[in-house]
Formats: C-alpha cells, sequence, structure tokens
C-alpha cells in the first residue's frame, strides 16, 4: 500500500512539474501580448493624448494585466517620484526590477530596454515611430513565443508524466 502512495506521489509531482513548466511557455506568449498592447497604448498615448508621460503611463497601467501593468506604473511613480530621473532612466529602472517576475526571456528585455534611449527624450514623431518599431519587434518575438509553445507545450506534459512514471517504476 506504501508503495502505491509513493508512486502515485513521485507520478503525481512529476506531471505537475511537467504542466508548470509547460505553463510557463503560454504566460510568455501571454506577457508579450500584454507588452506590445501597452506600447500601442502608449503610442496613442503620446500621439493624441499630449498629456504628460507619467500620467500616459498610468492610464496604460490600468488598461494592460499584470505583471506588465506594473512595468508602466512603476515607471510613472519613479517619474513622478521626483528624483530627477528621466523618462528613459525610469523606463530602465522599472524594467530590470519587473522583469525578473515574469515569464519573459533576455531578448525580450532587450527590446524593451533599446526602448529607453528615445522615451521621453525626442519629440513626440520620433517617440511614436520608436514605439512602434518596438511593438513590431515584440510582435515577431510573440510569435517565435507562440510558436516554441506549441511544439514543447505538449513535449513537456508528457515528460512530467512519462518521467514520472518512469521514476515510479525504478523505486518500486
Amino acid at each position: 500500500m506504501l508503495k502505491t502512495v509513493g508512486f502515485m506521489a513521485i507520478v503525481a509531482a512529476s506531471s505537475l512539474a511537467g504542466n508548470l513548466v509547460a505553463s510557463s511557455l503560454g504566460a510568455r506568449v501571454r506577457q508579450l501580448g500584454q507588452l506590445r498592447v501597452g506600447l500601442h497604448l502608449l503610442e496613442s498615448e503620446v500621439s493624441y493624448a499630449l498629456g504628460a508621460l507619467p500620467g500616459a503611463l498610468g492610464r496604460v497601467a490600468g488598461a494592460v494585466a499584470p505583471p506588465v501593468d506594473v512595468l508602466f506604473a512603476r515607471t510613472a511613480a519613479y517619474l513622478g517620484s521626483g528624483t530627477g530621473m528621466s523618462a528613459g532612466e525610469a523606463w530602465k529602472t522599472a524594467a530590470r526590477d519587473v522583469f525578473p517576475g515574469t515569464a519573459l526571456e533576455a531578448g525580450d528585455m532587450d527590446v524593451v530596454l533599446t526602448l529607453a534611449s528615445h522615451l521621453g527624450l525626442t519629440d513626440r514623431d520620433d517617440q511614436v515611430r520608436h514605439l512602434r518599431l518596438a511593438g513590431e519587434r515584440l510582435a515577431v518575438k510573440e510569435d517565435e513565443a507562440r510558436g516554441e509553445q506549441r511544439s514543447l507545450e505538449r513535449m513537456w506534459r508528457y515528460l512530467g508524466v512519462l518521467g514520472g512514471l518512469a521514476l515510479g517504476i525504478v523505486f518500486l
């Protein structure tokens, strides 16, 4: 009886581990999409609303899902803190704070950090152009991540179950 319970626990734990890895692939796709939507909304705010950047970032933060919303909210907070931080510095600092808690990869962060050198420092048309370019680069990353998700998600789920079965058999 104890061996059966142990076997089932091993299979369940291994299946859970495989499902966690598989779900992180889906989380990356969702977060890239939210980041792209956020940049598009920020582009619209810069183009048409003509308001202050901290307010625009705050409105974008309210429109996107966690954890991406934290990037925009924290950037707005850094800009409004009165420390004299430029928009690019605030964006970089917020990105470095937020990215470890996301499913995004280093290449995704590079796209976001590249935007920092143009955010708030150039004229409106140039900022819109760079926001659009970053959005296009993120769309490419999202397509790549979706392809990875399709090819690897099922493999990780099966690997979790089959690895648990194999490990359970070894311990029997």
